[in-house]
């Protein structure tokens, strides 16, 4: 099933809308705003692609029959709380030696202006005594808590549905269209299912960026298994040749990938209606066993002899 073909011109309103508001800003922070919205619009190149925050508004369309429109200001709200959520990790992660890249007094004000923004998005649809504001509250509490006991916790060795709180607000997307819709019996199945997939997006996000996050020292899923794959706890520093080593000679993408092929087959014994979500869950587990698969191969080409070939995929990561 396509999961994005078929919402591009929703997504393209709804982006329409986000930089509407955003130029509204006050000078400079309309600008910041504008340019840091463009580097996660899905329609720019080289962007990133945070394809479940746009679409899941959409992808409820088949179970919740609305009004176009009410889809659309849905996304806008989760892309403008997406932005505001992603300057606070980009804070949280910069250095505090002076060395940083990151404004402070300017993310901090447009922080503020962004999450504005994402509050009174949701207001003409919820009154203030709407069950909405209590699933708010309670995924914003989830995410506190994914932001602040990660890596004291190591969730991805011992508690992987923790691992899925920190994208815990991007539920609010699918939470309000089963409301509006009447059908908020549905709203812990469908969580259930959010929680899974988006364990699996961190888990592909982190695979992407472990070089990234080893650099920084930031919680990552694939180097968390590492470590335990090596006795080591999860404060241990691993050098990027141990990473390499781990990943390009005993292929520790594999039991990565079996993790989110067993997290799927959880998904299909849900009772529960979602096939977009499904497919771009399935997406995501292909890709990583396409990426295992992939280093398998290499070692069989390196134990006939391909040492250059190894050496230009490590050089590649």
């Amino acid at each position: 099933m396509n999961w994005f073909k078929p919402f591009e011109d929703d997504l393209a309103a709804a982006f329409s809308a986000c930089e509407a508001r955003l130029s509204e800003f006050p000078a400079p922070l309309n600008q910041i705003g504008l340019s840091y919205l463009r580097k996660f619009d899905v329609f720019e190149q080289d962007s990133s692609k945070n394809y479940i925050c746009y679409l899941l508004p959409f992808w409820m369309k088949e179970r919740t029959a609305l009004p176009t429109e009410i889809y659309r200001d849905l996304s806008t709200a989760n892309i403008i709380g997406m932005l505001y959520y992603f300057i606070q990790d980009d804070i949280m992660d910069s250095p505090h030696d002076g060395q940083s890249s990151i404004d402070s007094k300017h993310h901090l004000a447009l922080a503020n202006l962004l999450y504005y923004e994402f509050l009174t998005s949701y207001q003409p649809y919820f009154p203030a005594n709407s069950e909405f504001w209590s699933y708010f509250k309670h995924y914003t509490h989830e995410w506190s808590e994914g932001v602040i006991h990660e890596t004291r916790e190591d969730y991805f060795k011992h508690d992987r549905a923790m691992v899925a709180k920190k994208a815990a607000p991007v539920k609010l997307g699918s939470t309000a269209a089963l409301l509006l819709s009447d059908q908020a019996d549905l709203i812990s199945r469908t969580n259930d299912v959010m929680n899974h997939v988006l364990l699996t997006l961190q888990m592909m996000d982190d695979w992407t960026d472990w070089k990234q996050d080893l650099a920084d020292g930031s919680y990552n899923c694939l180097l968390s298994l590492i470590k335990s794959e090596r006795g080591q706890p999860v404060d241990a520093v691993l050098t990027i040749s141990e990473v390499q080593e781990a990943i390009f000679i005993n292929n520790m993408l594999k039991p990565y990938a079996e993790i989110a092929a067993a997290t799927h087959a959880h998904l299909l014994s849900v009772d529960l209606e979602a096939p977009h979500l499904i497919s771009f869950h399935q997406t995501m587990v292909d890709e990583l066993q396409n990426e295992a698969n992939h280093i398998e191969n290499s070692k069989k080409t390196l134990s006939f002899g391909g040492l250059n070939y190894y050496l230009s995929i490590l050089n590649k990561k």
